[in-house]
Parts: C-alpha cells; structure tokens; sequence
C-alpha cells in the first residue's frame, strides 16, 4: 500500500510539474479588440495631427484634413493586413513571435509609405509639395522617389511596430491566462484524485485481522458472532466504496460510519476496546468531509489496542469553538504493552492534506500525547462546512 501511495503522490507531483501543453490559439487576441485597437490608434493619430496643425495655423487645413484620413483610411488597411499575418504565424517561443511581428511590418510599412507618396506628391498635392520634391531632386536626383519611401517607411516603423508590439504583448497575456487555467484545473483534477486515492485505500491489515478474527469465530463456533461480523463489514465496505471522496456528510452521518468500523474491531478486541462518543446536539448537521476520521481510528485501534493488554478507552469528542467544529479523538496507551513500531505518519498526514485541500488555512489537523498520557488527535474545520 506505502509503494501504491508513493506511486500516486508521484504521478500527483508529474502532472503538476508538467506543462499543461502550448496551443497556438491561446496566443491570439480577441478580434474585436484586434479590431477595435487598430482603429483606435489610427483615430488618435488623426486627432492630434489635425489639432497640432490647427493649433499652429498651417495653410490648406481642409485639404491637408482630406488627405490625412486618406492615408489614415490605408493605415488602417495595413495594419489590418500585418494583423493576419501575425495571427496566422504563432511561433511557440513568445521572441520568436516578436521578430515575426517586427519583420511582417516591414513590407506594410514600405506600401503605407508609397500611398503616402502617392496622397501627398502625386494625387493631392499641396503648395509645399514642389519645394520638398526640389530639395530631395537635389541631392538625388535619380532616386529620389525611394529615398522618400525609404525615409517615410523608416519614420513609420516604430507606429507599426508598436501597434504589433501590443497586439504580441496581449496574446502572450492570453496564452498565460490559458496556461493558468489549464494548469488549475490539472490541479483540481489532481486534488481530485488524490481525494480519491485516499478514500478508496482500503488498510490492508484491517482486512488481514478482520478476516483472522473471522477465522477465530469460525472455529469458535462462535457463529452468530461471526455472522455479526461479516454483515457489518459488507455494510462498512459498502458505505465507503460507494460514497463520493469529495462529499460533505453530516457528523452525525460520519459518526454512524465510524461506529460501524467501531463495532467490527469491537468484535476483534471484545475485552479491550471502549468507545465513548460525547457529540452536543447542536453539533450533528455540522457538515465534514466524508470518512475523515477513519484514519484516525484506524490509527487508535492499530497503536492503542493491539498491543494492549488490558481495556482501552477511545473517546471522540466534538466542540463549537470560535466559529470552528473542532473534533479530538484519544485513545488509552497500555504502559505495559511492547511498544509498536513508529508509523510512517502518512495516515494522519492525509487527513490535515485533505482538510486543507478542500477549506484552506482555516482547517488542519495536529496530534501527539495526551496529558493523560494517552494519544490525541484534534482537527478542525470551518462549522458551516460548505468548503471551496
């Protein structure tokens, strides 16, 4: 059962260790927003080129307003256009998809800048217009188209390559969202499992001492006890292979569960073991997680029972203190039993692992010597028990 456990625990610790797998669609933005920050920015770029230009009182305001939204409009084409080829090329490396956005502006950046050409030299030219094709004619006289080109498309990069910039910052954010979430639920399933594994553990030497005792009756003659037995380990089994790990029961419900594993072992030690319950009224709705205190009992029974000789009281006890349900389990030590061998503590490990797995913080477990001189166990939890 220690290797199955460890083999568990160790496929727990993989998969949360794991990547939960790189999908190149979470590294894509909404296209609404896609959309939505394209013509943002290109509006923001039209405003305060407009309002600096009335603000400085240039000529020809209203042609100059004609011709900016033209090349706004192709702006927003191009943009448009490097944002298809960003969303259809998604390397998984986040500087991979940088570059990719950085080299797909290049060639937009060169078709803005000879639009741009086009609106201002060319179709819609203004009296400034001659002047600067004069200048650049000076000092090329044979290229000086490419030179503006060149020279506008070297200016422009940086408001592509910061809209492309955005728009990779943004999926990578999405991707760690997708990741997160992935990763959580790996974790809920984990926890899940966990739970599972736990509660479906059957000790298998609660098993072997049950079936010795059984044995013993037989050959006793003793054929109503073991009859007794056998009903009440098929109940027990029954209850707790078919109840779900992660559910809430009532204490009341999880006492009666705990009673009937009590009576068996009752029926191993008729002499030695005496189960003395003390649970107010008020207490029994409180809701806990199923069989959480088998562990426990298991425990008392293994390490206060058994080596015992004379009569062993386990008392379980439940109180209401500052808005907690806190249950104590104790039990007698015999101070003249042979010691048994020390524990793994995997037992008692499990019950605080899952009180804390489902309440957090709030909930835990601890145990060691009584004042008595006995072992207690004491653990607490949230009374409302609803959990996360």
């Amino acid at each position: 059962m220690t290797i199955r456990k460890e083999t568990l625990r160790d496929q727990r610790a993989h998969m949360l260790a794991a990547s939960p797998g790189w999908r190149a669609s979470d590294a894509r933005v909404n296209p609404r927003v896609a959309i939505g920050s394209i013509i943002a920015m290109w509006l923001i770029y039209f405003l305060i080129t407009t309002g600096l230009a009335l603000l400085a009182g240039a000529a020809e305001q209203w042609g100059a307003i004609g011709r900016r939204a033209i090349v706004v409009i192709a702006g927003i084409l191009c943009t448009f256009a490097l944002y298809q080829l960003i969303q259809r090329v998604q390397p998984k490396s986040f500087g991979a998809r940088l570059a990719v956005a950085m080299g797909a502006a290049v060639p937009l950046v060169v078709i803005y800048a000879s639009i741009n050409l086009l609106v201002f030299f060319y179709w819609f030219p203004s009296g400034d217009t001659q002047k600067i094709i004069e200048e650049v004619q000076s000092k090329f006289p044979i290229a000086w188209e490419t030179v503006l080109i060149l020279d506008s498309s070297i200016r422009w990069y940086f408001f592509f390559a910061v809209w492309a910039a955005l728009y990779v910052a943004f999926g990578y954010a999405n991707e760690m969202r997708a990741v997160e979430r992935r990763a959580n639920s790996y974790r809920v399933e984990a926890q899940a499992a966990q739970l599972r594994a736990l509660h479906y553990q059957v000790n298998p030497h609660f098993l072997f001492n049950t079936l010795n005792s059984l044995s013993t009756l037989v050959m006793r003659g003793s054929q109503a006890e073991a009859e007794t037995m056998i009903m009440n380990l098929s109940s027990f089994l029954r209850s707790s292979l078919a109840i779900d790990p992660e559910q809430l029961v009532s204490l009341d419900e999880e006492m009666a569960l705990q009673r009937l594993y009590l009576q068996i072992e009752q029926a191993r030690f008729p002499d030695r073991l005496q189960v003395e319950v003390a649970m107010p009224k008020e207490l029994e709705n409180a809701r806990v997680p199923v069989l959480i205190l088998q562990p426990i009992i298991e425990n008392a029974i293994k390490y206060g029972v058994a080596p015992s000789k004379g009569r062993i009281a386990i008392r379980l006890s439940a109180s209401s203190e500052y808005g907690l349900l806190v249950i104590r389990i104790e039990n007698d030590i015999d101070p003249a039993a042979p010691a048994p061998e020390s524990g793994t503590g995997l037992g008692l490990g499990n019950v605080r692992e899952r009180l804390i797995t489902r309440y957090g913080p709030v909930a835990g477990c601890e145990w060691g010597r009584s004042d008595s001189g006995g072992f207690a166990v004491s653990l607490w939890l949230p009374i409302a028990g609803e959990g996360h």
